[in-house]
């Protein structure tokens, strides 16, 4: 059986193929000026993905965690959002970017929303739904 590794970087899109999986970890490089996130990570059924949005862009690839020395510059830190919005063990209800927005479902109704204009550095978080 062959599998392929889940990559995007489209303006549109979505991951179908990440529905029902589990989340274990999710962090975020946050800049402390702006509170603008970088690199975001999510570990789902045992499996490290690394996205960003750039340009109005979505940036995802599968298969790297995260590396304080290569991720995190000065006036950085990492983010837990997995505990902060209590989706660890929550299986995905959907991933969809549009229009400069990246939606992060999960069943337990948390979400996350975030934008990147074409002339932005960094992923503002426009919505932040806590978990039930």
């Amino acid at each position: 059986m062959s599998t392929s590794t889940i990559r995007r970087q489209h303006e549109t899109t979505s991951i179908p193929e990440l529905r029902g999986t589990c989340c274990s970890a999710f962090k975020a490089v946050i800049r402390e000026q702006d509170k603008r996130l970088g690199l975001l990570y999510i570990q789902l059924s045992g499996v490290w993905h690394r996205f960003f949005l750039d340009a109005g862009l979505l940036f995802w690839e599968e298969g790297r965690c995260p590396d304080p020395d290569d991720d995190v510059l000065e006036g950085e830190r990492y983010v837990d959002l997995g505990e902060s919005l209590r989706v660890m063990g929550v299986p995905i209800q959907e991933i969809e970017m549009m229009d400069s927005r990246l939606t992060l479902q999960f069943e337990n109704s948390a979400r996350l929303v975030l934008r990147n204009g074409v002339q932005e550095v960094g992923s503002e978080v426009v919505e932040s739904v806590i978990g039930r």
